[in-house]
């Protein structure tokens, strides 16, 4: 039985519904008529709120509940472990249960064109350009992205396309599955932007990445397509690892009005190469992206009075450094203030040290937040990093005059942080 079509399911529970692949999951799901509930550690916007609009009830625990009791078949989030009291609940009562990925495919993706958007850097970006794309053309595709898209408010749809876009994470796929998600996906178009060391609780080494990635195109037929970026030495070592699909290069696309930063230009010319397989032309694609909006969290500006917030989910230094370029480049005459949390397990652990000493050294006007203890800092005690919240926007707005934007980086909750800045002193 691989799922809804074979069997029969009509209620899925899916365990860590509030991460960002699964709660639009959840979207699909319903599109397709399914009941689904769900259940998290944690909730947390934006994918909070995509859950809410979708009726989805928040069950805020581990624990056994109702619904999962009650459900035709558990999907389970790569969050969850042995040991978590639900996982175990499912394995001792020998309920049908599947990776997020794995249904996806066997349930969504079956008579679908599929483009996959994957890499390092630059993938929900990218994905969310290929569906503005796409649309302004009249493809009206499906996708699934890991975010929520600026001008619908949601990171899914389902419709009656043959066209499906998803992002393509190297994440592992769950407990019981360590491969990439990426690997369930079968694409038609490949994307990869880049490929650098991510991940280093699951990945040593950069080989171990692009084994992956090689997994993946050893699974390719050769008349499906594999776009990537010829300047970018990771992606052509792996592509000489053995490649039997069409590999073609993208290039930057310039001049479009509101796409800001050389990464989201790169990202452009992805999305346009990618549209191209199906008959879309350059100048089309461009055209479609004059209306693109974006996507909340990257690189998201938020107006409050005088004061601009750029909230980025930039957590890897390249991102990192590649977001300040950007906001510097379009406004240099700004104040900027730059706040960088340390947050995923790569930046704490050291997996990045030097390349983000090498960011904070010669970043002016910069604050470093992390809740942790950072043994590689140790040596470096001129940096000025905060542990509270509160401390650091009080040095903002008591130790900065007339900011003008602050850019605030990180892969967590950043709301909380927002509205502290914007209301400090209230």
């Amino acid at each position: 039985m691989t799922g809804f079509l074979q069997g029969n399911i009509l209620h899925i529970h899916i365990l860590g519904i509030c991460g960002t692949f699964m709660a639009s999951l959840a979207g699909i799901a319903k599109e397709k008529g399914i009941k689904v509930t769900g259940q998290d550690k944690a909730y947390y916007p934006p994918m909070s709120n995509q859950l809410q609009d979708l009726n989805i009830k928040e069950n805020l625990t581990e624990d056994i509940t109702d619904d999962l009791k009650n459900c035709d078949s558990v999907i389970i989030g790569n969050s969850l472990s042995r040991g978590d009291k639900s996982v175990e609940y499912v394995l001792k009562n020998n309920l049908s249960f599947f990776s997020g990925p794995e249904w996806i495919r066997n349930n969504i993706l079956q008579d679908k064109f599929v483009f996959v958007v994957a890499g390092t850097h630059g993938k929900t970006t990218t994905t969310a350009m290929l569906i503005e794309i796409l649309n302004g053309c009249g493809f009206n595709p499906s996708y699934l992205v890991g975010g929520i898209l600026k001008n619908e408010n949601k990171g899914y749809r389902y419709t009656d396309s043959d066209y499906f876009i998803i992002e393509g994470d190297e994440y592992d796929t769950s407990f019981f599955d360590k491969r990439s998600k990426f690997i369930h996906y079968k694409p038609n178009v490949l994307i990869i932007n880049n490929i650098e060391y991510d991940h280093s609780d699951i990945f040593e080494d950069i080989e171990q990445i692009k084994k992956q990635f090689h997994f993946l195109i050893r699974s390719m037929p050769s008349n499906a397509n594999i776009i990537c970026n010829p300047k970018d030495i990771n992606t052509k070592s792996l592509l000489e690892m053995g490649c039997w699909s069409n590999k073609i290069n993208f290039y930057p696309i310039k001049n479009i009005k509101n796409i800001i930063g050389d990464h989201n230009i790169q990202n452009a010319g992805a999305a346009a190469a990618a549209a191209k397989i199906i008959g879309v032309k350059e100048i089309q694609a461009a055209d479609a992206l004059e209306n693109f909006s974006g996507v909340k969290r990257r690189l998201e500006k938020k107006q409050h009075k005088n004061l601009i917030i750029y909230d980025d989910f930039a957590h890897h230094p390249t991102e990192i450094e590649a977001s300040i370029k950007a906001i510097e480049e379009k406004h240099p005459e700004a104040k900027i203030v730059k706040i960088i949390e340390i947050r995923s397990n790569s930046m704490i652990n050291g997996a990045h040290k030097n390349a983000l000493i090498d960011i904070f050294k010669k970043t002016e006007n910069l604050y470093i937040y992390c809740k942790k203890e950072l043994n590689w800092l140790e040596n470096t005690p001129y940096f000025d990093i905060n542990i509270e919240i509160d401390d650091l926007v009080k040095k903002i707005n008591c130790n900065t005059e007339n900011v003008d934007i602050v850019i605030l980086m990180s892969n967590g909750d950043t709301a909380d942080v927002i509205n502290k800045i914007i209301n400090y002193g209230k």
